[in-house]
């Protein structure tokens, strides 16, 4: 039976160690994000100033150049405005969880709390069915738009990281001699592909090759149906 309102104790409401945990990872993360990013925006606002006047009829690089630097600018300046508002979420989770806990007798911070084994074992099941940070915070109350915000600041933190080396390509380009840009140029692309490759396609943890091994060996013995 759920606990009345006499019986709850707000004074006392802590976060549980795992979603604290889940807190306390995110917040470094987002810091990052925020400073990096408005170092970026600081870099793409002076880069502007030492632009050239504008022509009657600018050339296509001279459009292009304008065109990454003032893209990257406010893209990057979105990925800092998205951070601080995942950092203000994120900061806000224990009150959120405190208010959860008083008002909503069905949550998981009521439950857990006063440890109801029915709600932290299907909690601890959806952990094993894969579920993992974003579905631990929104039990908990975080705020609704976190899904959105988080994908638009990794999608504005990468897209303007995309702007800058192109605003800085084609700037070297236009203000350096041919020989220069050609031996520069292969130092930016090393300096930004690699990164981008690995954050679309290895910044997941590397598989066990036992239990693929397992796995394998499981499917070949399983029998087969016949027709």
């Amino acid at each position: 039976m759920a606990p009345s309102k006499v019986t709850l104790t707000p004074l006392d409401y802590e976060l549980p160690k795992t979603p604290k945990g889940v807190m306390d990872a995110w917040m470094p993360r987002l810091q990052a994000v925020a400073v990096v990013t408005a170092l970026l925006a600081g870099v793409e606002a002076q880069l502007l100033g030492s632009l050239p006047d504008r022509v009657e009829h600018p050339p296509a690089s001279d459009t292009a150049l304008r065109f990454f630097a003032y893209t990257g600018l406010l893209l990057n300046l979105g990925a800092t405005l998205s951070a601080i508002l995942l950092l203000i979420a994120v900061a806000s989770l224990p009150t959120t969880a405190r208010q959860i806990y008083m008002s909503c007798s069905h949550s998981y911070p009521r439950k857990i709390f006063h440890n109801h084994s029915h709600h932290i074992n299907e909690l601890n099941n959806r952990m094993l069915e894969g579920h993992g940070e974003t579905y631990i915070l929104r039990a908990f109350g975080i705020a609704r738009g976190w899904s959105f915000l988080l994908r638009h600041c990794v999608f504005c933190f990468m897209a303007g990281c995309i702007c800058v080396f192109l605003h800085l390509s084609i700037g070297l380009w236009l203000s350096e001699s041919t020989l220069v840009a050609a031996i520069i140029m292969p130092s930016a692309v090393f300096g930004f592909v690699p990164p981008f490759i690995a954050f679309l396609f290895y910044m997941n943890s590397p598989p066990c090759r036992e239990c693929a091994e397992e796995r394998y060996v499981t499917s070949v013995s399983l029998p087969t149906c016949e027709i």
